[in-house]
């Protein structure tokens, strides 16, 4: 016996942003931008979503849609640097290495000034002038 072929779904299109109201309820905006009602809730929480709060209701003006992809885009990186690909290479070609030296030794550089403050202060630290012992008080037992 043969089976039929399954049924397709009919799903309908995705809203787009000119369907949106000027006001739109979160589930309006996560359907426009393929998101849940509690994702959409989650941004505006997170302070990444503007809303305008109308007595205990939340709206997404039609506005904020183009904002929050400018401001939520994430642009590729195009600092790069020329460095050689080993110090034991005998080739003279060099690859191209992601990232700004000068700030990755400057952070380098901050974390070690850091950590040399937290041992200064550390009660454990050997520093030459150690403090008295505090006087212990045994506890009498019942």
């Amino acid at each position: 016996m043969v089976k039929p072929p399954p049924q397709q779904i009919a799903t309908a299109p995705r809203p787009s942003k000119d369907d949106l109201p000027e006001l739109a309820g979160l589930a309006q905006f996560g359907a426009v931008m393929g998101l849940t009602d509690r994702q959409v809730r989650g941004l505006i929480s997170e302070g990444r979503l503007e809303y305008v709060e109308i007595g205990r209701r939340l709206f997404v003006p039609k506005s904020a849609v183009d904002r929050f992809i400018a401001e939520n885009t994430v642009q590729p990186c195009r600092d790069e640097i020329q460095a050689p690909v080993s110090v034991s290479s005998k080739s003279e070609s060099a690859f191209t290495s992601v990232g700004p030296k000068a700030a990755a030794a400057g952070s380098a550089a901050r974390a070690r000034q850091i950590a040399d403050k937290l041992r200064s202060h550390s009660p454990n630290s050997s520093e030459s002038g150690r403090a008295p012992k505090a006087r212990v008080i045994p506890l009498k037992s019942w």
